[in-house]
C-alpha cells in the first residue's frame, strides 16, 4: 500500500461526509392534485360535494418510532372565491389526545400552506403550519408562520370509528378567483397512548424537510374555467349531457376552419365521432358551424383525443366558444383553459353555460396549448327546453344544524372565548414540543447522519492504524 491508496480511502470518507452536509434541499416529487370548485358545509360530516374532490393518501413516512401500518390519512381539497376547504379522513386503532395543543404526541394533522410561493426556507411571510387535532381545546392556529385570515374547523367520528376533520382556510393574500396553483403539503402524526410517535407520514415531502423547506411541498392546481368548471370526465356524450342536465344540439353544418394535420381537420370536432380529431400546430385555431336557426347556448361538452395521456400538453389552453349572427362579428360566450380537461384519452367534459342571446353561427377558437401541437376530438353545443331546465331547481332541502351548537366545532370567536388570553395572543405561534419530544419524533430522520458519522470515524481509524505502515513503505 502507498500514499495513493491512503488518499483514496480519505477521499471516500470525505465524499460520504459531504452528502448530508452539502446536498441541496429535496424538492417536491410530483404528486398531482387538482382541487375542484365547491363549497362544503363545515360540520364534520362528509357532504356529497366532497365526492367531486380528488382524494389522496399520505404515503411518505418521514419519522416516528413504530412499525405499525394500520394508521391512514386521506386528504381532499375544494375551493371557492372565498376560501380553501380541506377534508382529512383519519384511520387508527388507538386514537390519543393527551398531549399539549400542537404536539405530535396527539393524533393530528399538520397543514402547510405557502401563500407567497416562497418555495424555499420557512418561515417567511405568507407561509403557515396549522395543527388540526380532533379533540376539544387542542387545536392550534397556527403553529408556525401566519395565522389564517379566518377559519372554521369541525370534526366527527363516523360509524366506522374514523375521525373526519373539515377545515375552512381563508387566505390573507391569495385571490382564489384568479390563482392557478398553491404550494402546500399535509402531514399526519400518528401518536401512541404510551407517549411516543408511531409514525409521521407526508403527502409530498419524502425526507422530513417540510418544516424547514417549502421546496419539499407540492403545488395543488385550482381546476377552473373562466365561466365554470368541467367537473369529472365521462365515457360518453350522453353521460356528460346528463351530468349538467342539458340537451346536445344536432345537426349543424361545418362552414370553415384552420388547417389540420393530414386528415385531422377542423370539421372533425362537430362530426359526433370521438375517434376523429382536430389536430394542428397552426394558431389561432378555429372551427365555425352554422345552426338551423337562432340558438341560445346553455351547455358545452368537449372531448379529449386519442393520445392525450401519452402526449401531455395538447389540450386547448386559451379557448373560447363565440357566437355571431353574420359569421363576421364574434362575441365571446364562454372562455377557459386546459384545466377544463384532464390528460386522458377519449373523455368528455361538460359544463353549463349562462347565456341569453341567440346566435346563428358558433365558433370554437383557441390561441395556444402547452406543447405547441393542439388537439381536440369533439365540441358539442347544448340548448335545452325550459321545462327540462326547470328540473335544475328541484333539489332536496338539507337541514344544516346550527354550528354554534356543535361541541366539535371551532372558529376564531369560540377559540378566543375559551382561551385565557386575548384573541390576538391566541393565534400567535407557540413552542409546543420539547427538545426531548422532538428527538423522539425525528429519530428516524437522524439515522442517516449517525451512519455517515460512523463511516467517517471508521475511515479515520483505518488511516490511524495504517499510517505508520505507509510511512515505512514510502
Amino acid at each position: 500500500m502507498n500514499k495513493r491508496i491512503a488518499a483514496l480511502i480519505l477521499s471516500f470518507c470525505l465524499a460520504l461526509a459531504a452528502v448530508p452536509l452539502f446536498a441541496s434541499p429535496a424538492s417536491a416529487i410530483g404528486e398531482v392534485m387538482k382541487a375542484e370548485r365547491g363549497t362544503p358545509w363545515i360540520d364534520g360530516e362528509i357532504d356529497a360535494i366532497w365526492k367531486r374532490a380528488n382524494r389522496q393518501k399520505l404515503t411518505h413516512r418521514t419519522g416516528g418510532e413504530g412499525t405499525r401500518e394500520n394508521s391512514l390519512c386521506h386528504v381532499s381539497v375544494l375551493w371557492d372565491d372565498e376560501a380553501l376547504y380541506f377534508l382529512f379522513e383519519l384511520t387508527d386503532n388507538d386514537f390519543t389526545f393527551e398531549a399539549e395543543p400542537g404536539s405530535p404526541l396527539n393524533d393530528c394533522v399538520y397543514l402547510y400552506i405557502d401563500e407567497k410561493d416562497v418555495f424555499g426556507t420557512t418561515w417567511k411571510p405568507g407561509q403557515t403550519r396549522i395543527c388540526l387535532t380532533p379533540a376539544p381545546g387542542l387545536s392550534l392556529y397556527p403553529m408556525d408562520g401566519d395565522a389564517p385570515a379566518d377559519f372554521e374547523m369541525a370534526y366527527a367520528m363516523d360509524i366506522d370509528g374514523h375521525w373526519n376533520i373539515e377545515f375552512k382556510y381563508v387566505p390573507h393574500t391569495l385571490n382564489l378567483a384568479k390563482v392557478e396553483r398553491i404550494l402546500m403539503d399535509f402531514q399526519y402524526c400518528d401518536a401512541n397512548p404510551d407517549g411516543f410517535v408511531e409514525s409521521i407520514v407526508n403527502w409530498s415531502d419524502e425526507q422530513g424537510e417540510c418544516e424547514t423547506d417549502s421546496a419539499s411541498w407540492t403545488y395543488v392546481t385550482m381546476k377552473r374555467t373562466a365561466s365554470g368548471t368541467s367537473g369529472e370526465g365521462f365515457a360518453t356524450v350522453e353521460e356528460a349531457a346528463a351530468s349538467i342536465n342539458r340537451t346536445p344540439v344536432y345537426p349543424l353544418r361545418f362552414i370553415s376552419g384552420t388547417n389540420g394535420n393530414h386528415n385531422e381537420g377542423a370539421a372533425n370536432i362537430w362530426d359526433g365521432n370521438v375517434g376523429t380529431k382536430f389536430c394542428t400546430s397552426e394558431f389561432s385555431m378555429k372551427s365555425v358551424v352554422r345552426m338551423k336557426g337562432p340558438t341560445v347556448l346553455d351547455g358545452l361538452i368537449m372531448a379529449t383525443a386519442n393520445d392525450n395521456s401519452a402526449y401531455n400538453g395538447r389540450n386547448p389552453d386559451e379557448w373560447k366558444i363565440q357566437g355571431s349572427n353574420n359569421s363576421q362579428d364574434w362575441e365571446d360566450i364562454v372562455t377557459g383553459d386546459e384545466s377544463f380537461f384532464d390528460e386522458v384519452d377519449f373523455t368528455y367534459f361538460a359544463m353549463r353555460v349562462e347565456s341569453d342571446k341567440a346566435y346563428r353561427f358558433f365558433r370554437f377558437y383557441n390561441r395556444s396549448c402547452k406543447s405547441g401541437c393542439c388537439q381536440i376530438s369533439e365540441v358539442v353545443l347544448c340548448s335545452t327546453d325550459q321545462a327540462v331546465k326547470d328540473l335544475d331547481n328541484v333539489t332536496e332541502e338539507v337541514e344544516h344544524v346550527d354550528k354554534e351548537t356543535l361541541v366539535q366545532y371551532e372558529n376564531p370567536a369560540r377559540l378566543a372565548a375559551r382561551a385565557p388570553v386575548s384573541a390576538e395572543e391566541a393565534v400567535k405561534p407557540v413552542e409546543t414540543v420539547s427538545v426531548a419530544e422532538e428527538k423522539k419524533v425525528r429519530s428516524t430522520s437522524v439515522l442517516p447522519g449517525v451512519i455517515t458519522v460512523s463511516v467517517i470515524l471508521v475511515g479515520l481509524g483505518v488511516l490511524a492504524v495504517l499510517a505508520p505502515k505507509f510511512r515505512k513503505e514510502d
